[in-house]
Order: C-alpha cells, then sequence, then structure tokens
C-alpha cells in the first residue's frame, strides 16, 4: 500500500510546473490521470530538439506513473467527459491562464456542487490578480523578476538564469505539498477546497536570507558568483585539473582548512581573521588559496579536505552524476518499460517513503489510457467507441 493509493488526480497541467506536482503524487500511489488537449498533447510533447525515438525528453522528466488520457477540448462533448470524470475526482490540477478553467466550466465553483470534497490547485505565473493576470507565466520570466537573477553571475557575465526550470520545478514541488495539506484538512472535515500557488511567489519564497536581508536591513543583494554571500571561503575553487567546492562554513572550518593547504600564516593575517573581513578581502584570499590547490588534482583535494572535516566536492557533469556511487545508492534514477521505447530509465524521486516499489510506469504516450480512464469512471463501450469514431478522444 503506497501512501496515496486511492487518491485519484485529474492533471490538466502542461509543461513542468504542474506535471511535477501531480508526478509527485503519482510516485506515492496516487491514480493521475493526465488530460491531453487533441491534436498534439501536452505542449511539452512537441518541444525538441532533444527527442528519443519520437518521445521528448522535456516530457518524459516530469510524467512517469501517469495514464494520458487524449480529448479534443476545444469540442463541447470533450469538455463534458472531462467535467464528467471530475466529479469523480479528489484533486484537480491545472495552469491555464487566469480564468480559462472558468470558460471551460472546471473552475471550483463550478465543480464543487458536484464534488464538495475536491481539492482544486490553480498554479500560475504570477497569479490572478490585476497585476499578473494578463503576464506570461514562464520559468525565465520568473527567476527574472523574484530577484533570483539579479544575485546570479557576476559582473562580468551579467545576470544569470539557472541551467534549469527552477522556476517551474520548485513550484511544482509548493503545490504538490499545498494539495496533501488540504487533502489532510479534507480527511478531517469531508470538504475539500482551493489551493494555489504562482512562479512568482515560489521563487521569491526561495531567495530565502537573500530577501531577508533586504527586509530587515534594506541592503539590496548583489551578483556573487560561485561564492557564498555570507560565509567566505565557501565557493568552487579552481584546482590543478579542475574545481572543487568547499564550504568552510565556521572559524573553526576555516583554521583546519587553512592548516590542510599549507596557509597558516594566513591566521594571523589581520585581512582573513573573522568571516566579516574574509568576506572584504576574498579575492585576495581566494587567489592564495587557488596557488595552493593547483599543486594538487581535484581528487586528492577531496580526500584531504573532507579528511580535516570540511565539506569539499566535485563539480560533475550529468554523465558524472548517474556513474557516481550515489546514483545506486540514493536510487537517482529508476527504470521502467515504455510501450513503444522499451526498457529506459527515468528520474528517480527525491524522497523515500518506505514504501511499495514506487516506480510502476513509463511516461505515457498520448492517449495510451484513454479507453481505460473512461471506462473507469463509468462510460459505456458504446460511449467510448462513439467518441473514438469522431475523434473526440484518441486511443494510444
Amino acid at each position: 500500500m503506497r501512501p496515496l493509493e486511492g487518491v485519484v488526480v485529474l492533471d490538466l497541467s502542461r509543461y513542468i510546473a504542474g506535471p511535477t506536482a501531480s508526478m509527485m503524487l503519482a510516485d506515492q500511489g496516487a491514480d493521475v490521470i493526465k488530460v491531453e488537449p487533441l491534436p498534439g498533447g501536452d505542449p511539452s510533447r512537441q518541444s525538441g530538439p532533444f527527442m528519443d525515438g519520437g518521445e521528448s525528453v522535456y516530457f518524459m522528466s516530469a510524467n512517469r506513473n501517469k495514464r494520458s488520457l487524449a480529448v479534443d477540448l476545444r469540442s463541447a462533448e470533450g469538455l463534458s467527459a472531462v467535467q464528467r470524470i471530475a466529479a469523480g475526482c479528489d484533486v484537480l490540477i491545472e495552469n491555464f491562464k487566469p480564468g480559462t478553467v472558468s470558460r471551460m466550466g472546471l473552475s471550483y465553483d463550478d465543480l464543487a456542487p458536484r464534488n464538495p470534497g475536491l481539492v482544486h490547485c490553480s498554479i500560475s505565473g504570477f497569479g490572478s490578480g490585476t497585476a499578473g493576470s494578463t503576464m506570461a507565466g514562464f520559468d525565465q520570466n520568473a527567476q527574472g523578476m523574484s530577484g533570483f537573477m539579479s544575485v546570479t553571475g557576476t559582473a562580468e557575465t551579467g545576470p544569470l538564469r539557472a541551467g534549469i526550470p527552477v522556476a517551474d520545478s520548485s513550484t511544482g514541488l509548493v503545490a504538490g505539498f499545498a494539495i496533501l495539506a488540504k487533502l489532510f484538512e479534507k480527511a478531517h472535515t469531508g470538504v475539500g477546497g482551493q489551493v494555489s500557488t504562482s512562479l512568482m511567489q515560489t521563487m521569491t519564497f526561495m531567495m530565502t536570507y537573500q530577501a531577508q536581508k533586504y527586509l530587515s536591513l534594506g541592503i539590496v543583494p548583489t551578483m556573487e558568483g560561485n561564492d557564498h554571500p555570507l560565509i567566505f571561503p565557501q565557493g568552487t575553487f579552481r584546482t590543478r585539473d579542475g574545481h572543487v567546492t568547499i564550504a568552510s562554513g565556521n572559524q573553526q572550518m576555516w583554521e583546519k582548512l587553512a592548516a590542510v593547504l599549507g596557509l597558516d600564516d594566513l591566521l594571523r593575517d589581520a585581512r582573513f581573521s573573522t568571516n566579516e573581513v574574509r568576506l572584504d578581502n576574498r579575492v585576495q584570499l581566494r587567489k592564495l588559496m587557488e596557488e595552493q590547490l593547483a599543486g594538487k588534482n581535484s581528487a586528492d583535494w577531496i580526500s584531504i579536505i573532507n579528511r580535516a572535516g570540511i565539506p569539499c566536492g566535485p563539480v560533475l557533469a550529468m554523465d558524472g552524476v548517474f556513474n557516481h556511487p550515489l546514483a545506486r545508492e540514493l536510487e537517482l534514477t529508476g527504470s521502467v518499460h515504455h510501450s513503444t521505447l522499451g526498457d529506459m530509465l527515468v528520474l528517480g524521486r527525491p524522497a523515500d517513503t518506505g514504501d511499495a516499489p514506487w516506480l510502476h510506469s513509463a511516461p505515457p504516450v498520448l492517449g495510451e489510457h484513454s479507453h481505460a480512464v473512461l471506462a473507469d469512471h463509468g462510460f459505456s463501450e458504446a460511449e467510448i467507441a462513439e467518441y473514438t469514431r469522431r475523434g473526440i478522444i484518441a486511443q494510444g
């Protein structure tokens, strides 16, 4: 028995944020019905150029453990079918432009009279208020508007976006948390309700102490590159054959680090005596440290510095990540059979809840489960056949 077994989720979302939320629920045992509009399905299916046997890696990264229902949402019959399914679901997730679900008859107010236990989750870029509802809700925009890009990069590079859709992915995790909180409340009250989040809310929350530094002290954070903005030496440092990350988190660690680097004399240098002055003089300190680090390869320094009790690690590319011993220990991947690609690897889940095997199905092909989903929700074989004949649904 998995934690969310028996919970039925109607996932109307596209791209990354909403699908990440529903995938987290699916990993815990929820039956996630991914509603995909015909003709093309989730737009991320067409997001190239990186395709595996015709399947988009963009789509496959956030859609395992789900069932695909391909339906023509432009038709009255298609919308009616989705509304009918929604009446028997525990959760609905959508990330349409604000106002769209109301026009589709799939808002909380539309569905709650027939399904008062429904937890209805809306995800947007910038909320549904006057200022945010007209703004395009893309990851790139949220990274820029939340302050994230203003602290990412250097004076030379200018503002940088993260190399992953951090706003989308983190918003999916936040949405999943909010849904679970509402389901927990429903277990006590018997009534569902609405939850909402946005890329802007999540990314601003993710700014943590950088945001609080401004709120408490009025200090506008700046770009620090790979250096920690509050502690030094902590960041990425060049060695003879590459880079290592070093996290010297307090005065005692700094003293140990100086010793293993052969920089004991710096402990008597007023420029580096406290964290505050080390931050002020980090350009000089970095130069002195990297002169020493240039004497050995990264692997040697990682071993030496870790033995001294200071966190130190490599900077791995993706091949290094998945070939590292931790990949197996932490189950960073899972193997599953795809209906057209055969056996494939997918990303592992980020938390182990100790339940039965969590990976039970590959990312679906478009409409792979249309017939089964409709049958499960009371549609007759005659209805399903007619929907198929008229192109209201498609079966993969």
